[in-house]
């Protein structure tokens, strides 16, 4: 349970996280008939490690444009499009949703053409096969958001070098 004020929490693993994304993969898999994929990515995938408790998806779209994906359905489900929040990104949407006023789950709807959901297979499949990699990444995390409870900003630029480390790691052994 998060506390009051903070932005920025990392808690234990939550053994509940695999079953949080299924619920809203299938909710999601309705309003993206034409997804090539939806996956759950990020920390909240990897078994075991602790994590901000906010389930990442990925789902990757054959035709990605702002107008070929249903705002309104997604709305319904409790997504908000922000545009520009990857702005040096063209190929990235995303879609926060918020539950009872907490953050609960990121959307990011990837082009077909876009490396970054291979990217961020590899690096959840990686920590999941690395535990000595996965704790390092895990510390660098709590350390961050130690640091900067009240700035998800903040918190992302202070274990960037931690996970560029463990992702140039995982690109290494994903050949």
């Amino acid at each position: 349970m998060s506390s009051p004020g903070r932005v920025v929490e990392v808690v234990v693993h939550d053994p509940r996280w695999p079953d949080q994304f299924e619920r809203e993969r299938r909710l999601l898999a309705e309003v993206l008939p034409t997804s090539l994929s939806i996956e759950h990515i990020g920390s909240t995938s990897v078994p075991g490690l602790a994590a901000k408790p906010i389930i990442d998806i990925s789902a990757v779209l054959p035709d990605f444009q702002e107008n070929a994906v249903d705002l309104e359905a997604l709305g319904r489900l409790g997504y908000v499009f922000r545009p520009g929040v990857f702005a040096d990104d063209e190929q990235h949407l995303f879609f926060p949703k918020d539950t009872a006023g907490r953050r609960t789950h990121h959307l990011h709807l990837f082009s077909v053409m876009s490396p970054l959901p291979r990217q961020n297979r590899i690096f959840r499949d990686y920590l999941a096969a690395h535990p000595d990699a996965a704790r390092r990444y895990e510390s660098a995390k709590r350390r961050a958001a130690d640091l900067h409870p009240d700035s998800r900003a903040r918190y992302g630029e202070a274990k960037e070098a931690a996970m560029l480390h463990v992702l140039a790691q995982a690109r290494l052994w994903a050949r």
